[in-house]
């Protein structure tokens, strides 16, 4: 909750345990041994130990990343680990100097030695490492794609891509600014691609030169937005807005955060986003509750208190909401999840990222709302914060938020909207009839070879989500609006999967 009392709105608190300032920290991530944090900073990437709550201290820093003479990379606002490499990616969307990623063995988390370095076309908005596979948002590549990579024998080589059109060719005619791969997450031979308006998929990546879809989350149909064009609301505003997806430990369930904003020229409520937790334990996927954002106290405004990343340690999710603050909760009942602690410091911080440690967490304020612009774009007022874990015995039941309906496409002659249920799914077995939500749901498939690779289970959930109502509007904007408008003009898919 807020610190300050006026603003104090539940009764579940959390102090930090610890603070750090290191200019430029965005993304975390922490290593398998649950004290070591790497963060990305902006111009290069800090290594955190944070085996003493109280006292997180810097293990290493190294800035200026530059290869064979380029410029230095910028805008570097990821980071990913797996085993003993990490993987330093970017720039975060549009920038000068060198554009890629690098990889680093970190055996000595001390003393990170660089291994690779491999150059790109474009500037990855995200990244992620699992194993010996790379996989990059090509972030205005054509088809808006995950690329992936072999990095075996640290010597990288790009092996495959994959977009939306691949597994339906209806997003071929989607404008790229709708269907965007904005984050992603590989576990267990599935990869998770947070697709803003075009939803979230799962791809089975067993091999991961030969990636196909099986899944598809809670998104919008292609119809209704090869219909929109430009730069419209519908880019800033729910329903839509797949921001950052990650499962659990088991894969049972995938949490989905949906970065939104209330567009001032609509009548709606676009925004702020919250987090869907899916149930994908069966062949049937079925979307519970919808975390709500934080709501402000009287002194705050809650402008852009909308999700952003977060992470799953067994049964809890810590999550980030800019200026809303860090919140964890217990996702163990998908339907009826339970907020245990939450900390906010409105006026000072605005949360990028929440990763578990090995007891606690790790939350990273990557700008201060008081800085100027150019202050908060060279990452000064950046800070780390350590938390303890929270304590079950202040668990209350976590706000949530209805669901906002998917619009319909203008011609829509066989679909009906999420609203009431029909939306067009196709399976393994044409004829199925699908569960989503308790509801059984009418299903039709598209016509054969729009499908690729076959097997792709597209679902949606018609029921209102259980809780406590429609959040109250609060205001748009937002540090954080996705500064990745590859061609913002663009209103269609520009041929560029034809």
């Amino acid at each position: 909750m807020a610190s300050d009392g006026d603003d104090a709105t539940a009764t579940a608190t959390l102090e930090p345990a610890g603070t750090l300032d290191l200019r430029g920290a965005a993304e975390a991530v922490v290593d398998d041994d649950g004290t070591t944090v790497y963060c990305s900073l902006v111009d290069g990437f800090g290594v955190v130990d944070a085996s003493d709550p109280a006292n997180p201290t810097v293990a290493y820093e190294e800035r200026e990343l530059t290869h064979d003479g380029s410029d230095p990379m910028q805008s570097i606002m990821d980071v990913k680990v797996s085993g003993d490499r990490l993987l330093v990616s970017g720039p975060n969307g549009f920038g000068e100097g060198l554009s890629g990623f690098f990889l680093y063995d970190v055996s000595d988390p001390t003393n990170p030695e660089r291994v690779a370095v491999h150059e790109t076309a474009f500037g990855p908005h995200n990244s992620f490492i699992d194993g010996d596979a790379v996989y990059l948002t090509g972030s205005g590549e054509r088809g808006q794609p995950v690329v992936v990579y072999d990095v075996s024998d640290d010597d990288p080589e790009e092996v495959a891509r994959w977009k939306a059109a691949d597994a339906d060719d209806a997003w071929a005619d989607v404008g790229r600014n709708y269907r965007q791969a904005h984050d992603i997450y590989v576990q267990e031979d599935t990869l998770y691609v947070a697709y803003w308006d075009a939803g979230t998929w799962l791809v089975d990546v067993s091999d991961p030169s030969d990636p196909h879809a099986t899944r598809f989350l809670g998104g919008h149909d292609p119809e209704y937005l090869a219909e929109v064009e430009g730069f419209s609301p519908e880019f800033r505003e729910l329903p839509g807005n797949s921001h950052y997806a990650q499962p659990n430990a088991d894969g049972s369930r995938v949490f989905v955060g949906k970065e939104a904003w209330d567009a001032e020229e609509t009548e709606t409520d676009g925004g702020p986003g919250g987090i869907e937790l899916w149930d994908v334990s069966t062949s049937h996927p079925t979307l519970g509750a919808v975390l709500a954002p934080p709501e402000p106290g009287p002194s705050e405004d809650g402008d852009g208190w909308t999700s952003h990343n977060f992470g799953v340690d067994g049964d809890r999710l810590y999550t980030s909401w800019y200026s809303g603050g860090v919140r964890v909760y217990d996702v163990g009942d998908e339907d009826e999840p339970r907020l245990l602690g939450e900390w906010r410091e409105s006026s000072e911080t605005s949360f990028w990222t929440a990763k578990p440690l090995e007891s606690g967490f790790v939350a990273t304020s990557y700008a201060n709302p008081e800085n100027s612009r150019e202050e908060n774009r060279r990452g000064e007022g950046a800070r780390v914060y350590v938390f303890p874990e929270p304590d079950e015995a202040d668990a209350e039941p976590a706000p949530t938020m209805e669901r906002r309906e998917f619009p319909q496409p203008e011609a829509d002659d066989d679909r009906t909207t999420a609203s009431g249920t029909a939306r067009p799914t196709t399976t393994t077995e044409p004829g199925t009839t699908p569960t989503t939500g308790g509801t059984s749901t009418p299903t039709t498939t598209r016509d054969a070879g729009t499908t690729a690779n076959g097997g792709t289970t597209v679902v949606d959930d018609p029921s209102p989500v259980p809780g406590f109502g429609a959040l109250t509007a609060l205001a748009g904007g937002g540090l954080g609006l996705w500064r990745l408008l590859a061609g913002s003009d663009v209103a269609a898919g520009d041929d560029e999967d034809a």
